[in-house]
């Protein structure tokens, strides 16, 4: 049992930090302390810093992405992103520090094949997701086929990233809402 709690203290720590700070910032030495675990315990758990990173992006990153990017596609696709963007409006943390995959993508996946992998997977399944909502309008008649559905889910995910990753002195939830209308402005009009 104590095993599973370092290991879990560990990853949810090593999440924070590196969310806010970003990779190269964060520090074993930082998670460590926070975690009040020493480091023979880590290296217990995980040979390196990027094992430890690898393993949190899959436990802790991506089931918190999936959660958080369930589109409801009971909903029209319009729908689904209206009450995805008024949720992430609410949440401070990405508010403040922009998409965590983001960041990391942006910092690791140059420089590192196993993460520019890892991240490569989710960012294509974030992709059919969003392509698979907006093709269940077009194939019900509510948006018109002239729609490339996979052309503007790239569209969706790039403008929310670019949103997303101006500085914290920049962001807040008013300017968040007010550019993802345009998202759904633009969506609106190839609805029939």
């Amino acid at each position: 049992m104590k095993k599973r709690n370092t290991r879990e203290r560990l990853l949810d720590i090593a999440f924070e930090e590196i969310y806010i700070n970003g990779y190269a910032s964060t520090s074993v030495d930082a998670i460590l302390k926070r975690a009040c675990v020493p480091k023979g315990s880590m290296y217990h758990h995980f040979k390196s810093k990027k094992e430890l990173v690898l393993a949190m992006v899959k436990e802790r990153l991506y089931p918190k992405m999936d959660d958080f990017f369930k589109l409801n596609s009971t909903n029209t696709a319009y729908k689904a992103l209206e009450n995805l963007f008024v949720d992430m409006s609410k949440n401070k943390m990405l508010i403040t520090y922009g998409c965590p995959m983001y960041r990391l993508m942006v910092e690791l996946s140059p420089i590192d094949k196993d993460f520019d992998n890892l991240f490569a997977t989710k960012y294509n399944q974030l992709m059919d997701n969003f392509t698979s909502l907006l093709q269940k309008d077009v194939k019900s008649g509510l948006l018109k086929k002239e729609l490339n559905s996979k052309d503007f889910a790239s569209f969706v995910i790039h403008s929310t990233w670019g949103t997303l990753s101006l500085s914290p002195s920049l962001s807040n939830s008013k300017n968040f809402l007010r550019d993802s209308s345009y998202i759904l402005k633009i969506l609106k009009n190839y609805y029939s």
